[in-house]
């Protein structure tokens, strides 16, 4: 009779167990992948999946990086500016610029331009955009007993900027024989939008006397979008 009696005591756990491993259902998530889309007027690498043309001397590339490329961006997840475990925040691209002149060029990235094929236009993301998103603040708290020797405490958000100014591409002038990438950022494109382009705005050429001595004038790199919903075991 004890038997039976513990075999009883088993079954409401038992039945606890087996209606929630029916509730770990599959998960869904929206995969975007942006392909080269070509037009004559630039190379395309198909082995790095990149955009390329030169132009006066300035070698340009620009190409769609991978989630796991996003994600070396910060030590942790939690210090991720562009994405969460779950989502990306932004359509981000990798720019490559190349200075192959004998003179200096100036690139005012801020100019650049996404358009959606839709009549929606995106304004690049700039470092200072970031500023309001992931204010780099700090805490200063009493240390010890009697509240000597304070100390500095770093939020998250103070990270996140951190790993922005590190990996955005920013404004600035560029050396002979200089090489210089970043990050391109643009708010999410719309997901019904097939085709993308991205307006690389004119590179300046400078002459010896750091005067404007032409232009490339604008780079225009279109993308087809791709996207997709996996399915996952739930967990």
């Amino acid at each position: 009779m004890k038997l039976c009696a513990g075999k009883r005591a088993l079954l409401p756990g038992a039945l606890f167990l087996l209606l929630l491993l029916a509730g770990c259902g599959p998960f869904y998530r929206t995969v975007v992948v942006l392909v080269p889309a070509g037009n004559g007027d630039y190379e395309i690498d198909s082995e790095l999946g990149a955009c390329k043309i030169e132009k006066a001397g300035v070698k340009v590339a620009l190409s769609f990086p991978k989630r796991k490329d996003l994600e070396t961006a910060a030590a942790y997840p939690e210090w991720n500016p562009y994405l969460n475990r779950e989502k990306i925040f932004y359509t981000v691209f990798k720019l490559k610029v190349e200075n192959a002149r004998q003179e200096k060029i100036s690139i005012d990235i801020a100019k650049a331009v996404l358009l959606d094929g839709l009549g929606g236009q995106e304004n690049a993301l700039t470092s200072e955009y970031f500023k309001n998103v992931y204010p780099a603040s700090t805490l200063v708290q009493p240390r010890g007993f009697r509240g000597f020797e304070p100390e500095v405490v770093y939020t998250e958000d103070y990270y996140r900027y951190n790993a922005v100014e590190k990996t955005i591409f920013k404004n600035r002038e560029l050396y002979p024989g200089v090489k210089m990438e970043g990050y391109l950022v643009f708010n999410t494109a719309r997901r019904e939008a097939g085709n993308l382009t991205v307006v690389v705005p004119g590179i300046k050429l400078l002459d010896g006397k750091n005067n404007e001595a032409g232009n490339t004038g604008d780079i225009r790199f279109k993308f087809t979008q791709n996207v997709s919903v996996i399915e996952g075991a739930g967990k």
